[in-house]
């Protein structure tokens, strides 16, 4: 689990974590066009969130990606006591 505050943390989380990707070696199978596209399409709907990459449970050859955003922290911050209502 990553914390992502802006739209760069965003896309370097997800080169090194989901493409493994570290900017100094590795090539993508994807164009530049493509990777922009799915990075687009995969982003977060607001920062900052927590993110994850886990195993597909459909597609068990594939990761999904997914955020946790602050309204769910605050709501199980309070189910769990540690934000009084």
């Amino acid at each position: 689990m990553y914390m992502i505050k802006n739209d760069f943390e965003y896309r370097e989380w997800m080169m090194k974590t989901y493409f493994l990707l570290d900017g100094i070696q590795g090539d993508s199978l994807l164009t530049d066009e493509e990777l922009d596209d799915f990075l687009f399409e995969s982003r977060p709907t607001i920062y900052p969130c927590l993110a994850m990459i886990q195993p597909s449970v459909l597609r068990p050859l594939d990761n999904e990606i997914s955020f946790i955003y602050p309204e769910q922290i605050t709501h199980w911050a309070k189910e769990m006591g540690v934000i009084k209502c």
